[in-house]
């Protein structure tokens, strides 16, 4: 699986494989698991000490400077391990670097955030970022640098390959002009680009290329000591391997990369590596049980972490891999994971949006150019003009910029106002047919149920020869019903309203199954009657739930409306 964002690591170390047999592989595997068991532990019980002492630092800390300092470092800390964490301290670090006003701060914060959006694939947030820092002046070099090399890692994920080996170029030259710096950030950042690079051309199907672009980074993380960029480049060269059909490479370079990624606990570099593994014991090795075991894995650890891309890959060859065994309900299961994880991470509003902000940006960029002219025809009739003149220009030009940009607002407020109102009415209409679909569905439960009701007693009073044929009718009319009606409901709730029991666990946390379903049927609107024919409840029972969720979320004695509190959550 391509990662281009993980290039974590630890030392290299000269993996001994001499596997001919696959018995042999098996035992090598075992024991470098084995051995990394303890080492582990160690350093989590170290991790979490320095994370347990920065969180009670935060909880003592005056200032907001140092509390983003703290924050800061929490970040640093869980960036490789929980890509879900890292975001929330990357992006509580910006509000308190907002707070201090300290513009040194406040970029070291929103890189930090650009990153962590890239992490979790928050793909626009993060290009809006890196779009800002390219176009500041006052952008530091190295800042610049790793803006064009992430917004090539987003051009990747959104397989436009073109653009991706444009703003690595773009990197490559701004790093050639200062090419007589020392500078250990620069030198990472070079040896980065070039392993993106070999990554693009691998996809391109240009090995060679590839093989050019990884060799150079592999060289740059040896004489830089990068080890995590190491880490990545070996398994970059694996993979390259994998394809060429060089089974013994191939696992003595995974083999190796694994072996960094468990000595520097990096949960990001180990998902990529297990997932990658699992790919090559299912399509090389033939090793079902191993290529099981590596996917599950990377699909546990990715969504542990966040790690939706390399959850993804895992998830579809453990659809490919039950399919090959005939196992078909756990391939369906697979591959339902498999849809669900693709469906959040290549989400059409994701490319759509990075598409938008992509012409703003060069928008902007042009807007900027005239101004800059218009500046100076200007000056020019400011120097040439009488006194009274330049009072009359200025005062007109302060009117028209004036105007230009009260209507720039306004035209942005309606512009954001329509965006909300097509986002409302979406999510509107998904509601109209959620219910309608579960009524649907519930209707023609209480349909069959009736006709086979029916049937039964007709079937008393004819023949021993018509009662064969009225039973098979019932039968195949039970087959159809459909007794999971609720455990789908929840299902398709949940993909219109992602963050809703979020928010509702994290307000109220000692709410009932039960309790929480009623939310849901509430935040559709559903009447009383509609949602006791679905739970198969009578209308007393509902209104006697209500009346206890109202007391759980103490609504009781307000004149707050249930459906309404419950619509705004979420």
């Amino acid at each position: 699986m391509t990662n281009l964002y993980s290039v974590s690591c630890a030392n290299t170390y000269n993996f001994f494989f001499a596997g001919k047999k696959k018995i042999a592989q098996s035992l090598r595997l075992k024991s470098v698991l084995i051995f990394t068991v303890f080492f582990l532990a160690f350093i989590g019980v170290y991790g979490q000490t320095q994370f347990d002492r920065l969180k009670q630092q935060l909880k003592s800390a005056t200032s907001n400077e140092d509390k983003f300092k703290i924050t800061t470092g929490l970040y640093k800390l869980v960036a490789d391990s929980n890509m879900r964490s890292a975001y929330q301290y990357a992006d509580e670090a910006l509000q308190l670097a907002t707070k201090t006003g300290v513009d040194s701060l406040l970029t070291k914060a929103k890189m930090n955030l650009a990153s962590a959006c890239l992490r979790v694939g928050n793909y626009p947030k993060a290009l809006e970022i890196y779009q800002e820092v390219i176009a500041n002046k006052n952008s530091a070099p190295n800042d610049i640098l790793t803006a064009y090399m992430d917004i090539g890692i987003i051009y990747f994920y959104q397989q436009n390959f073109k653009e991706a080996i444009a703003n690595y170029d773009r990197a490559l030259d701004l790093i050639d002009k200062r090419r007589d710096e020392k500078d250990v950030k620069k030198t990472r950042i070079e040896g980065k680009l070039n392993n993106n690079l070999g990554i693009v051309y691998e996809q391109l199907k240009d090995n060679k290329k590839a093989e050019i672009f990884y060799s150079k980074a592999l060289r740059i993380s040896k004489q830089s000591n990068n080890l995590d960029l190491m880490a990545s480049v070996l398994t970059n060269r694996g993979r390259l391997f994998h394809i060429e059909g060089k089974n013994d490479s191939t696992l003595k370079f995974y083999l190796q990369a694994l072996t960094i990624r468990k000595k520097s606990n990096n949960n990001l570099g180990l998902c990529q590596i297990y997932a990658n593994l699992g790919a090559f014991y299912f399509e090389q090795m033939n090793d079902y049980r191993v290529a099981e075991s590596y996917l599950r894995h990377a699909i546990d650890l990715g969504q542990q972490i966040g790690d939706l891309i390399n959850a993804h890959f895992a998830s579809n060859y453990l659809y490919k891999l039950y399919s090959r065994q005939g196992r078909y309900k756990e391939a369906f299961d697979a591959l339902q994971l498999d849809k669900q994880i693709g469906d959040s991470l290549y989400s059409t509003e994701k490319a759509n949006k990075i598409t938008q902000l992509q012409m703003q940006f060069q928008f902007d960029l042009k807007k900027n150019e005239i101004d800059a002219r218009q500046r100076e025809t200007r000056l020019y009739f400011i120097f040439t003009a009488t006194g009274l003149c330049l009072l009359l220009t200025i005062a007109i030009l302060l009117f028209i910029l004036q105007r230009n940009k009260a209507r720039h607002s306004l035209l942005k407020q309606a512009s954001l106002q329509m965006e909300k109102n097509v986002l409302e009415q979406d999510i509107e209409l998904k509601n109209k047919q959620l219910t309608t679909n579960i009524l649907h569905l519930m209707q023609k439960n209480e349909l069959i149920d009736d006709i086979s009701e029916q049937l039964l007693k007709i079937k008393k009073d004819i023949s021993e020869e018509s009662q064969s044929a009225v039973q098979k009718v019932v039968t195949n009319l039970h087959s159809n019903l459909r007794p999971d009606i609720l455990q789908e409901f929840e299902m398709r709730f949940q993909q219109v309203h992602q963050n809703f029991f979020t928010a509702l666990n994290e307000k109220f946390p000692n709410l009932t199954p039960s309790e929480r379903r009623l939310c849901a049927f509430l935040k559709l609107n559903m009447t009383t009657k509609e949602i006791a024919a679905i739970t198969y409840q009578n209308i007393k029972s509902i209104e006697i739930a209500r009346a206890r969720l109202r007391k759980k979320i103490n609504l009781t004695g307000t004149d707050q409306n249930l459906v309404l509190f419950l619509s705004q959550l979420g």
